[in-house]
């Protein structure tokens, strides 16, 4: 369900005059129609510009956008998420990490730095500019990355990592935080989920490319998994600075890559939608306030929820399929990528269907409910094709889970300053996904990893949970604005999406 309404001046600007700027009083009026009749309201406007040219407008906005992100995204991801092929391509055996806890100490560090360094890395986004701060990190943990190659010591290597959770901590919220201010409520969910694709596929076959760059064993005296590190910081470094040239600014700053009427119209139907098309000031006053919504921190566990077994499979998948099921170091690394085939048709489709539909709880849970029961089955099925079928089932399903929370608590939320902490806070969980995912699966019960199976299906019920009780909050509220008794985020007639 959608509205349209006044902005809450607290945070944010008041929208266009909906009698100027390529506003007409017939729009208005027909919008007013068209509202009681149940039709979308900001597909009610025709803002000046006629239909197709609207089209091509929003189809030069996807095209310019979501593909350079998308690919510096999955980039980033698979830079984090290479270290349990590294492991099984000799990694453990040349840094001694089956010593003690050393390689849960690696995998850690990463997520301590990144929780610690999300905010701030989204508050300088607005200030140095989308393209110059996401190229300037990316191209940094690339350098990151390919030290990591040159590494001689685990100390060394758990130092490495925890400089890559600093630099990749703003990534994610800051593709994020950049696509939702581009398009309307109903319009991000096959986007994110399509931005998100990529990542997932490369991610998936990233085990493939892994397996390639570890034949170079020997090469340059190093060893196969310092190839890993090194090539793939390389092409890091290069799509960054090719990514810098590529990117646009938000909606109210962008120059050349839209004429005036046409940044006009993108800002009109942005406030037409949610009244945020311009920026708000972030200062800490606002962030305190908007630190205070008990939203923020629902969605975050929402987000550890779908990240704690994302990153259990990256780093653990490979040692299950080797230790676990008996397969030799290549054939582990072959069979981790075909699952990512049926998590990427399963991500664009379940966006697709909300943004449709306008619903988002209740799709996230019933992935996360599937992936939990996939994992049971990955541990604890009888046999080897039945427990890779767990693999499938709970991958395949995972995946969405991560732009569905994002989307969901996009949809809710008005205003640069809110959208910006909101982003950053709820991908702070994922990074508290990615500790507990190194805790909870032990190194000391591989290949079962029994408590880290239970810890994950547990915190999945405990986030389904939540979700109940957010869509139950958000009815409740809806049913209060529609009877005139409150405004939705300060705006009148606006309602928020289950």
């Amino acid at each position: 369900m959608r509205g349209i309404g006044t902005n809450d001046t607290r945070d944010v600007e008041a929208p266009a005059d909906p009698t100027s700027d390529g506003f007409k009083m017939a729009d208005h009026l027909e919008l007013e129609e068209t509202k009681s009749a149940g039709a979308t309201p900001a597909e009610s406007f025709n803002y000046g510009i006629d239909p197709t040219h609207q089209k091509r407008v929003i189809r030069k906005i996807d095209l310019r956008l979501l593909p350079i992100l998308g690919l510096m995204y999955s980039i980033s991801l698979v830079d984090r998420t290479n270290l349990g092929l590294a492991l099984v391509a000799g990694m453990q055996e040349d840094l001694d990490l089956a010593v003690g806890n050393r390689y849960t100490i690696i995998v850690m560090v990463f997520f301590v730095a990144y929780i610690i360094f999300e905010i701030p890395s989204n508050l300088i986004l607005p200030k140095a500019g989308a393209a110059n701060w996401l190229a300037f990190l990316g191209v940094s943990f690339g350098a990151i990355l390919i030290s990591m190659g040159f590494t001689k010591s685990w100390g060394t290597m758990a130092l490495c990592r925890a400089l890559l959770g600093v630099l990749e901590a703003g990534f994610l919220p800051g593709c994020t935080y950049l696509i939702t201010c581009w398009y309307q409520r109903f319009e991000v969910g096959k986007r994110l989920a399509g931005f998100w694709i990529l990542s997932v596929l490369t991610g998936g076959f990233s085990a493939i490319f892994a397996y390639v760059l570890t034949l170079l064993r020997g090469k340059a005296g190093l060893n196969g998994w310092s190839w890993i590190f090194i090539i793939e910081g390389a092409i890091t470094c290069a799509v960054c600075i090719a990514g810098w040239f590529i990117i646009i600014d938000f909606p109210s700053k962008v120059k050349s890559f839209l004429t005036p009427e046409e940044k006009q119209f993108v800002i009109d139907r942005i406030n037409n939608d949610r009244g945020d098309a311009i920026e708000d000031e972030i200062n800490l006053r606002k962030i305190l306030h908007h630190l205070k919504d008990w939203r923020l921190y629902f969605w975050a566990f929402n987000l550890m929820a779908s990240t704690l077994p994302g990153y259990a499979y990256s780093y653990f998948l490979p040692v299950i399929l080797r230790s676990g099921m008996g397969y030799s170091t290549s054939q582990s690394q072959l069979l981790s990528a075909p699952p990512y085939v049926l998590s990427a048709i399963m991500t664009y489709v379940s966006g697709f269907l909300g943004d449709r539909y306008k619903i988002r709880g209740p799709v996230i849970a019933v992935h996360q409910l599937i992936t939990a029961i996939g994992m049971i089955i990955t541990a604890y099925g009888r046999s080897n094709a039945f427990r890779y079928f767990g693999a499938f089932l709970g991958i395949g399903f995972l995946q969405y889970c991560v732009p569905g929370v994002l989307t969901y608590q996009a949809n809710n939320i008005t205003s640069h300053s809110k959208r910006a902490v909101a982003s950053a806070t709820c991908i702070i969980g994922g990074g508290i996904g990615g500790i507990a995912a190194s805790v909870a699966f032990k190194s000391s019960e591989s290949p079962n990893y029994g408590t880290g199976i239970w810890t994950t299906f547990a915190v999945s019920m405990v986030s389904i949970s939540l979700i109940g009780v957010m869509d139950f909050w958000f009815w409740r509220c809806n049913k209060a604005a529609k009877q005139g008794l409150r405004q939705n985020e300060g705006r009148h007639m606006w309602f928020y999406t289950l």
